[in-house]
């Protein structure tokens, strides 16, 4: 049985409706590489749409057009050509590229790799600050929630591996339809949603069930803490059990904007590589799922770190200047006309991932014989970091 105290599952991986059209809680991506997600879900029946393999970079006035050309030909010549990355980087891009495809995932989170930072990587790599601080920051800095680029370097191999490897996408019904998948396999009264659980309970010194909020009782042979790690530690203490919890949160603030003529078109990500940015990456998102909104266009734009806990007004302030200077560097000087929609604020979108996180991980089992974790806490702060750790989970319990 999955007890689930939000009125519908999947977490950080929901979507809703506001005013007919669909929300995703918070800006997120599918990426069809990965392996243990994919092998347990459905992807046709999910009606992906695909991002283009590129990004646009907006810096001093000008936009470049920076994509995988061995992913989709069509964008070499925009690649060449494109100012805002010299030719040796683009040479040494290409070279990244190879060298993460060639690592297994493994090898991408092996020593040498995960006790060093992103930008250390990139600097051994040759890349210099001009390209680091204008691609990598906002390009995979949105990826890591982390422009300062201090994560691991194996997150960014893996990221990178994960991209080369397949698409980037969205189900046509938003990220929440994923969870939805998964939810409806299982056997009906399995799921019950709005359950909130107060605490473990142990019989014999072995875990027995759960307290729900109400204070009535659930008894089961094994308990697994299926949460982000804070809520897994608290629920823990109540047997008496310590959890370690990673040090450090990533969070995110998305703006919905619904607009009749999107200032920011096409099914490229628009990157904000000035060096103040508070809007770090937006995207019309009915130009690559239109079933987003109907017969309307819905623009999502994400802002990170210390940007991303703004007050409402504030953000909306900024983020609509900043759309209006992407949109003008664009050739399109028209006052972009935006009425705010959402702003969906994930304060623990992932969890810190600094160089040396891996050797604290945790284990599956939680102290005590009968609980258990499934975490993304196990692997990585990914789609595919939580499904292993299920899987790990599910696997410990067989």
């Amino acid at each position: 049985m999955v007890l689930e105290a939000a009125p519908d599952v999947g977490g950080r991986v929901r979507s809703s409706l506001v005013d007919g059209i669909v929300v995703d809680h918070g800006f997120q991506v599918l990426f069809t590489a990965y392996p243990t997600l994919a092998e347990y879900l459905d992807l046709g029946a999910l009606r992906l749409r695909k991002f283009l393999p590129a990004a646009r970079i907006v810096r001093d006035g000008k936009v470049s057009l920076i994509g995988d050309a061995l992913r989709d030909p069509a964008l070499l010549l925009d690649t060449v050509l494109a100012r805002a990355v010299s030719l040796g980087d683009k040479l040494r891009l290409l070279a990244l590229r190879r060298f993460a495809s060639q690592l297994t995932i493994d090898d991408c989170f092996s020593a040498p790799f995960a006790g060093v930072s992103t930008r250390q990587f990139l600097q051994s790599r040759g890349f210099g600050a001009g390209v680091i601080d204008g691609f990598f920051a906002p390009f995979y800095g949105g990826i890591l929630l982390d422009r300062t680029l201090s994560t691991s370097a194996s997150v960014l191999l893996f990221t990178f591996k994960m991209l080369a490897a397949g698409d980037t996408v969205v189900p046509a019904q938003g990220m929440g339809a994923i969870s939805a998948q998964l939810a409806a396999r299982l056997p009906r009264g399995t799921v019950r949603v709005g359950v909130g659980v107060n605490g473990v309970r142990t019989h014999e010194g072995r875990a027995s069930g759960v307290t729900l909020d109400d204070g009535s009782h659930l008894d089961a042979s094994d308990v697994v803490l299926a949460t982000e790690p804070r809520a897994a530690a608290i629920l823990a203490t109540t047997v008496g059990v310590t959890l370690s919890v990673p040090d450090g949160a990533r969070g995110c603030t998305t703006l919905y904007y619904t607009t009749p003529r999107s200032p920011l078109p096409g099914k490229a990500l628009w990157l904000n590589a000035e060096p103040n940015a508070v809007i770090s990456h937006a995207i019309t998102l009915t130009d690559v799922a239109p079933e987003y909104a109907s017969g309307r266009q819905l623009l999502a734009a994400t802002a990170l770190g210390e940007a991303a806990t703004l007050p409402d007004d504030l953000l909306d302030d900024a983020a609509r200047r900043e759309i209006a200077m992407m949109a003008s560097a664009s050739g399109d000087h028209a006052a972009p006309v935006l009425t705010r929609l959402a702003i969906w604020r994930i304060p623990y979108a992932q969890f810190a991932q600094p160089p040396g996180w891996r050797e604290q991980r945790p284990t599956i089992a939680c102290g005590i014989p009968g609980l258990w974790r499934a975490s993304e806490v196990l692997h990585s702060s990914s789609l595919e970091g939580a499904a292993r750790g299920g899987q790990a989970a599910a696997r410990a319990l067989l």
